[in-house]
């Protein structure tokens, strides 16, 4: 019992665990608010630029719950832990302002403890900052993208384990945050080091998250997208609130801070929604149209700087501010247009990978058509290939065959029934015929664009003669299965003839040692007493002692035709089927009646058709009810022969099929009126002449 709740009392502790850093994490934004609103007012650009209130101490706070939604779902992914540790960014801030407000602010405490304070806030700061890069190296699985990117991560440990021992090493009753770089010192070398390490490992969870994203695909992808999108906003935040200020002065310092603290805001939720909910949003769209957006406003900004300051060098200062504005304004906006196509290209890659570059994955397309040994193969390459170059969330190939049924392939072979989904079918045609298609499902809010709609198109001509080679594959080997039926039907068909035969020898072996010897036996013994009886015996004795042996000798006759009844009679082979029907239906024991149709009178038929016939009339008498009605009939080149009668019970059709069968004919069995009818039809072959 206690090993069955264990693991969800580790999961309840785990969650009480992240859940109780939420509630430190929200202690730590009211005091940071209290403290700094003692210090300063919350509106003035100081307090939004320097301190980063109130965006950053959400993005704290965005941390811890986002972390705890990970955890309470995932207890063991780690990114979810990760975001509780980056969330302490908010108790370093709480004690930031602290500081500031005794020491700047005249606020009440000890001065001493708040160089304390302000000397441990790294030792919680760091840690948070080096959460996000681990955060960014090990997205979206909780795993580095191979072992080779360990470095990048040891790297940032190390760089965390410098700053801390450089931290640890100055003398916390005096320390400035201000001055800690001042001079040269084995604090100053600790803290550059590790600052160069923990740089250093931000760059390369960059270029490892642009490489997954490269190679990635499907919900993978989207995951990336999400984490991706948050870090390039962060870089341009970075960006913006370094440069900004250098070119503007002091004016717009909070505006520059803006997007950085936007972004540091949005990393915790786009992480979150990376891991939780990325199979139910469609980020591909929205992160192409804000990278083209971001791509064209940067190459504008970088351009109109760069000729403000080559036109305002060239003109002199005292030309005034206006024309170089209007000119770089000119020169730009037909510098921009060239680099459209680019900047919408490089877009199109970043957001939608091999989508962007369809005609590339059409080209690679076909060097595996060309390795693929098995038409067969062609189907599931072709819709995923068509899945890939459109980033359509499902696509399905098909090819018609006209010999069996329609092939066809999904990609991704295992998909969800979205109902809202797009579906575009592209028909397959060579020569005018149309062979199949390509059907691809777009995503809701993803729509197919033209020249996605071209390049399927273009797919569709190209894999044509595949589509052919396909389909006759197909056909032949439905062929080729449909012969493998066949001769096996003939083989158990065969079978069951053999043993049909071998019962019917034992059957009439049977009758004849049980009805026709025991009175032909005594015969020989008797005619030889007679033969050497005396011959004065009178000739009414001898007539009385021969009648005894007519008796025999006709009881045996009649058994031998009881028993050959329905094997091949004499009266067949002489007179025709009619006539050895009608003898067969007129005995005694059986009420039948025989109704010979015009069309069949007089007519005489193949010796096999009218043995198959006879044997299937005959098979009939035992296993349907008297009364039985029999119709022979002749229509087109086919002789028929309809019997019906009650079920008796012992209704067999295969010794019927494999007789008549191998005269090339069919029966069949329904019912009519209550009454089951059997239908034999067989080939109206003639006898051949008699010269």
């Amino acid at each position: 019992m206690r090993s069955c709740h264990s693991p969800t009392r580790s999961a309840d502790v785990h969650a009480r665990i992240a859940w109780g850093i939420v509630g430190l994490t929200a202690i730590a934004v009211i005091v940071d608010t209290l403290f700094t609103a003692a210090y300063r007012p919350l509106l003035s650009e100081a307090t939004w630029a320097d301190h980063g209130w109130p965006l950053a101490p959400l993005s704290g706070l965005g941390c811890a719950v986002m972390g705890a939604l990970i955890v309470s779902r995932h207890p063991k992914h780690p990114l979810g832990w990760l975001l509780c540790v980056a969330s302490l960014l908010s108790v370093t801030l709480a004690a930031d302002a602290y500081t500031l407000w005794v020491l700047e602010g005249d606020g009440p405490g000890s001065s001493y403890w708040a160089h304390v304070i302000a000397w441990a806030s790294p030792l919680i700061g760091w840690p948070a900052f080096t959460a996000l890069i681990v955060i960014f190296l090990i997205s979206p699985s909780g795993h580095l993208a191979s072992p080779r990117w360990r470095w990048a991560l040891w790297a940032t440990l190390a760089g965390l384990g410098l700053r801390t021992l450089g931290t640890l090493t100055m003398p916390p009753g005096d320390f400035v945050y201000a001055e800690q770089y001042d001079g040269f010192s084995l604090s100053t070398v600790l803290l550059t080091m590790g600052y160069l390490l923990v740089a250093a490992g931000l760059i390369a969870s960059a270029v490892s998250l642009v490489l997954r994203l490269r190679r990635a695909q499907d919900d993978e992808r989207r995951q990336l997208l999400w984490i991706a999108s948050s870090a390039v906003f962060l870089a341009i935040g970075v960006v913006v609130i370094l440069v900004v200020p250098r070119l503007a002065g002091e004016e717009g310092t909070w505006l520059a801070a803006l997007p950085l603290r936007l972004a540091q805001l949005a990393v915790p939720l786009c992480v979150a929604v990376a891991v939780l909910r990325h199979r139910l949003l469609q980020i591909d769209l929205l992160v192409n149209r804000a990278l083209l957006v971001a791509l064209a406003a940067g190459l504008a900004a970088i351009g109109y700087v760069a000729v403000v300051v080559v036109v305002g060098s060239a003109v002199g200062d005292g030309a005034g501010g206006f024309w170089p504005s209007l000119i770089a304004t000119a020169l730009v906006a037909m510098a921009f247009q060239p680099l459209r196509r680019r900047v919408v290209r490089l877009a199109d890659r970043l957001a939608f990978g091999e989508a962007a570059t369809p005609y590339e994955a059409l080209s690679d397309f076909s060097r595996r058509l060309e390795d693929l040994p098995d038409p067969t193969a062609l189907l599931p390459a072709v819709a995923e290939a068509a899945a890939h170059a459109v980033n359509a969330s499902r696509a399905v190939a098909s090819v018609h065959v006209h010999a069996g049924p329609d092939r066809m392939a999904a990609w991704p072979p295992i998909g969800t029934d979205d109902s809202a989904a797009t579906r575009v079918t592209t028909p397959v045609v060579d020569h005018g015929e149309r062979l199949g298609g390509i059907t691809v499902e777009m995503a809701a809010g993803h729509p197919l664009r033209p020249r996605d709609q071209r390049l399927l198109a273009d797919l569709a001509d190209q894999t044509g003669v595949a589509f052919r080679n396909a389909r006759l594959s197909a056909e032949l080997s439905a062929q080729v299965e449909q012969l493998s039926r066949h001769t096996s039907e003939v083989e158990r068909s065969r079978a069951r003839l053999i043993s049909a035969g071998d019962a019917e020898r034992s059957r009439v072996e049977r009758a004849i040692a049980r009805h026709v010897i025991p009175h032909i036996a005594p015969l020989p013994e008797r005619l030889r007493h007679l033969s050497q009886s005396d011959p004065g015996v009178p000739t009414a004795l001898r007539t009385a002692q021969l009648e005894p042996l007519l008796t025999s000798m006709n009881t045996a006759m009649q058994s031998l035709r009881e028993i050959t009844r329905g094997v091949f009679p004499a009266q067949l082979a002489r007179s025709g089927l009619h006539t050895a029907l009608g003898s067969l239906l007129a005995r005694p024991d059986l009420t039948g009646r025989l109704t010979v149709a015009d069309s069949a009178a007089g007519l005489r038929f193949a010796p096999r058709v009218e043995a198959a016939a006879y044997f299937c009339v005959a098979e009939a008498t035992r296993a349907l009810a008297h009364p039985i009605d029999v119709t022979l009939s002749v229509h087109g080149d086919e002789v028929c022969l309809c019997m019906t009668g009650d079920d008796g019970g012992g209704l067999s059709l295969s010794h019927m099929r494999d007789r008549v069968e191998a005269t090339g004919g069919s029966v069949s069995v329904r019912e009519r009126d209550g009454r089951i009818l059997i239908e034999v039809r067989a080939p109206a072959a003639r006898p051949p002449a008699v010269s």
